[in-house]
């Protein structure tokens, strides 16, 4: 409804005052929103969707990036199905491939939450709208970390129980020293075993030759029959003895590398026999001495003794640092899920020509359960009429007179919220009062029924209203107030007004540029 040039001239100052810090406020609003980055009305891009299994400390409106680089924003989180899916809102100049993998990470230890997009390979196909990311994954959290490290202690715990068993004590070094005690009677034997071969066949080789020797001299021991055998037996020999020549002759390559492997093996054998025994001299007490010391810390670790023997075997401890952390986990919940809002509404009174301004602070510790307080500027404030006897020149008159009272007001009330509907009550306008929400369409539309002020003269308050959210942060509002009055206040009205989470207001100030002074 536009207002004449002749209806602005006619309004008071104070109301012209009010338009104007109302244009004022809004002009602020936008250039916050445009240096900011948040857009009105329809947001651009394509809609895909992730689902995790947990998507705590994430908030709505939290960033989605890729290498690092912010592509998108996070619209909504809904539970579907007990797991937590996030409608995300990506920019259209950027393809996400069906091959992406969705991290939920933070910036920094203790940093805010966002969602990391890992790509996969290059090519893949890009998801259209309305497609689901279907590759996750997530860090682990505390609890987790904590379980892992006490199965960790608890390997660690049954490792040094094995080494003790094994090694501690008198049975563990004496098993070491016949250990190297074996060792060195093995090469002794084998050493010997080499000597005993080489005289050996030095003696067959001499039994040959003087054999031969003999079977060249002629004499009467030596019949034709022996000398027939034997020079049979020597044609044998000699055919045998070239057959082994030649089969040496063809293998004599790798007979020769055979000897000098078979050479440096026992070479290294001795050297490591050696160096073994001089090691085990050396530092045999030493090693004897950490293996009982090794031995006696499992023991004393096992019956609970000193600092580490505590924290393995005290239950109680155990359980308490679980009670620790539980409440730190419940706190950090109870934390996440605490918001704060501010606003501010405006609603043109049609019948009284001026603006009845509200300014608002929301405290929500819960989904359901919030406090709220608001500054009222009531133009109209609080009317009431007198009635008074006046004497003229001996005649008496009855006149009634309007006072208007408190037109600063102030609310502060209690409100619980039941499915569809919010009950609220405590404070409204400076009176006691109480009021009823209905809200249809997904929270997007609101009709509202506020009564208070039962203390005057006439009907009590009533202001019946609706309240229609354009999106996140702005919404039109439009009703009767005081449509009981007695006193001829009801008016219609229509209004906007705009509604800031803590978030958000966060975001506007860390993103708004830094101003430089000159």
């Amino acid at each position: 409804m536009a207002l004449k040039p002749s209806s602005l001239l006619k309004m008071s100052p104070e109301a012209k005052v009010g338009l104007f810090v109302l244009i004022g406020i809004m002009l602020l609003v936008y250039m916050s929103l445009r240096l900011g980055g948040i857009k009105l009305g329809r947001a651009e891009g394509y809609t895909l969707f992730v689902k995790f299994d947990s998507a705590a400390g994430l908030d709505e409106n939290a960033s989605v990036r890729v290498a690092g680089v912010e592509v998108g924003r996070v619209k909504r989180i809904t539970l579907k199905e007990n797991k937590a899916e996030l409608e995300l809102e990506i920019k259209p100049n950027v393809k996400i491939g069906k091959d992406f993998t969705a991290v939920l990470t933070t910036k920094g230890l203790l940093g805010e939450k966002y969602l990391e997009l890992v790509p996969g390979a290059p090519g893949a196909p890009p998801l259209k709208e309305g497609d689901e990311i279907t590759r996750t994954t997530s860090y682990a959290d505390m609890d987790k970390l904590i379980t892992i490290l006490s199965d960790v202690s608890g390997d660690i715990k049954k490792v040094t129980e094995s080494i003790s068993n094994v090694l501690g004590g008198e049975e563990g070094e004496q098993t070491l020293r016949n250990i190297v005690d074996n060792i060195e009677e093995i090469t002794f034997r084998v050493n010997r075993m080499v000597a005993k071969n080489d005289e050996q066949f030095e003696n067959i080789m001499h039994n040959l030759d003087d054999f031969t020797a003999l079977l060249k001299k002629e004499g009467p021991g030596i019949t034709a029959e022996l000398r027939a055998a034997i020079k049979n037996l020597n044609e044998s020999l000699t055919k045998t003895s070239n057959n082994l020549n030649d089969m040496i002759s063809e293998n004599r390559g790798n007979l020769k590398d055979g000897v000098e492997n078979l050479k440096e093996a026992s070479l290294s054998l001795q050297q490591a026999m050696d160096t073994l025994n001089k090691v085990t001299k050396e530092i045999g007490p030493s090693v004897s001495d950490t293996m009982t010391s090794m031995g006696s810390i499992a023991k004393k670790i096992d019956k609970g003794e000193g600092t580490i023997g505590k924290l393995i075997n005290d239950a109680t401890l155990h359980e308490n640092i679980n009670k620790t952390v539980t409440g730190i986990n419940n706190y950090i919940e109870r934390t996440e899920n605490f918001h704060t809002f501010i606003g501010y509404r405006g609603e043109y009174l049609f019948d009284a020509r001026d603006t009845k301004s509200y300014f608002t602070l929301r405290i929500q510790p819960k989904a359901d359960k919030y406090y709220l307080l608001e500054i009222v500027d009531d133009p109209r404030g609080r009317r009431t009429k007198e009635t008074r006897d006046i004497v003229t020149n001996g005649v008496t008159s009855t006149t009634t007179e309007t006072k208007t009272t408190e037109q600063i007001k102030f609310t502060a009330q209690i409100a619980k919220r039941f499915k569809n509907t919010t009950l609220r009550g405590g404070l409204i306008e400076s009176t006691g009062g109480a009021g009823v929400d209905y809200y249809m369409y997904k929270d997007r539309l609101k009709l509202s029924l506020d009564a208070f002020d039962f203390g005057q003269k006439g009907n009590p308050h009533l202001k019946a209203s609706g309240t229609y959210y354009i999106n996140k942060f702005f919404f039109l509002t439009a009703g009767v107030d005081d449509f009981v009055s007695k006193v001829g206040l009801q008016s219609a009205y229509m209004g906007v007004g705009f509604s800031f989470q803590d978030e958000d207001v966060k975001y506007l100030l860390t993103s708004a540029p830094p101003v430089s002074f000159q």
